[in-house]
């Protein structure tokens, strides 16, 4: 009878190390699901403030309202305001228009909600104050009139509703099927080079699950977007 036979000791420690090293890998970006939603959020916020400018600034008949007087596309001068909203592992994005505080041509005080007063198509009813009667100036020439003027649509066709349109269209589409792909995130989210750049250097780690951790906390890290360094 011949006869062979086999340690498999060491195949059995490398196994284990392996499986500790993916235990720590997945329990790490387990953990960091909530984290990085948030980071996620928050790059989608930036780049909504970079779109709405350079949407505005070509269609400004459409979105003139959400930026103060003669400032259509200006960064510091915009009246919406984004924030994210984190409770637990759900992220959410919630969108406001603020207050304008700038004073038109041809006016003595800010009209200060503009912008939702403009987006809702809201009807506005001017009226004389310690003047005589309202001056007014269409097309160049001068009008002058006593009495209420009752304006039904104050921003134009154009701009009602358009805030909550490029928000919708921002976020339903452009966000994700383009600007995502555009920086290669679910690229990064399908190769997990840092699994398998540690995955070796497991086999005889003295501490495998640690080192799993510390390969997802890589991982998370070198996500593409600009918040997502450090």
């Amino acid at each position: 009878m011949i006869r062979t036979s086999f340690d498999t000791k060491k195949m059995t420690k490398t196994i284990n190390n392996i499986i500790q090293y993916s235990n720590g890998y997945l329990d790490e970006t387990k953990k960091s699901e909530s984290k990085i939603a948030s980071k996620i959020a928050r790059i989608s916020v930036k780049t909504f403030y970079d779109y709405l400018d350079g949407l505005a600034r070509m269609h400004p008949e459409m979105l003139h309202h959400v930026y103060e007087w003669g400032e259509i596309g200006n960064p510091g001068e915009r009246l919406f305001n984004l924030k994210t909203i984190s409770v637990g592992k759900s992220v959410s994005v919630d969108g406001e228009l603020t207050q304008s505080s700038s004073i038109k041509d041809g006016s003595t005080e800010p009209f200060y909600d503009k912008a939702s007063i403009m987006e809702y198509g809201e009807t506005v009813t001017v009226s004389e104050k310690e003047a005589q009667s309202l001056f007014f100036e269409i097309d160049g020439e001068e009008f002058f009139r006593k009495g209420p003027i009752t304006i039904a649509n104050p921003g134009g066709e154009a701009v009602r509703g358009s805030f909550v349109r490029s928000f919708n269209e921002f976020y339903k589409n452009y966000f994700s099927q383009i600007y995502l792909r555009s920086i290669k995130f679910y690229q990064h989210l399908e190769n997990a080079n840092a699994y398998k750049k540690n995955i070796k250097g497991s086999t005889i780690s003295s501490n495998p699950r640690n080192l799993g951790k510390n390969s997802a906390m890589q991982w998370i890290a070198t996500m593409p977007g600009d918040d997502f360094i450090g």
